[in-house]
């Protein structure tokens, strides 16, 4: 896998970790599939992250709720690997994780969620 997407990956999970309310957002399915659900589009997050996190479709699984995410580059991205794969198909998932909705420990469950990202990451 690349490089620039692992390390990005991991830039947007520490965005994502430097705010309890964003953990909450994320662990509780907030957003309508299709939107950004981090980091915020504002400020220099595109171009330094590099990456965003997408909502994907809720579900139901075995009585449970579930909500899929989806991993993607940015064309602002500052890093010349991430723009380069971005101009391509900024659309492209490069991962995507189902990550279970209103679990008691959020942090717990975002956790896993990044770490499902990570093992699911195309090269």
């Amino acid at each position: 896998m690349s490089r620039a997407l692992k390390s990005s990956l991991e830039s947007l999970k520490t965005w994502v970790f430097q705010s309890n309310s964003r953990v909450q957002k994320i662990a509780n399915g907030q957003g309508t599939a299709g939107t950004r659900a981090a980091p915020a589009q504002s400020g220099n997050n595109d171009k330094k992250i590099g990456s965003r996190l997408d909502n994907g479709e809720a579900f139901t699984k075995n009585g449970k709720q579930y909500k899929r995410y989806k991993f993607q580059v940015n064309k602002g991205a500052d890093d010349k690997t991430l723009k380069q794969l971005a101009d391509k198909d900024s659309h492209k998932v490069w991962a995507q994780a189902d990550m279970p909705i209103g679990d008691t420990d959020a942090r717990k469950a975002v956790e896993q969620l990044f770490d499902d990202l990570e093992k699911d990451l195309k090269k």
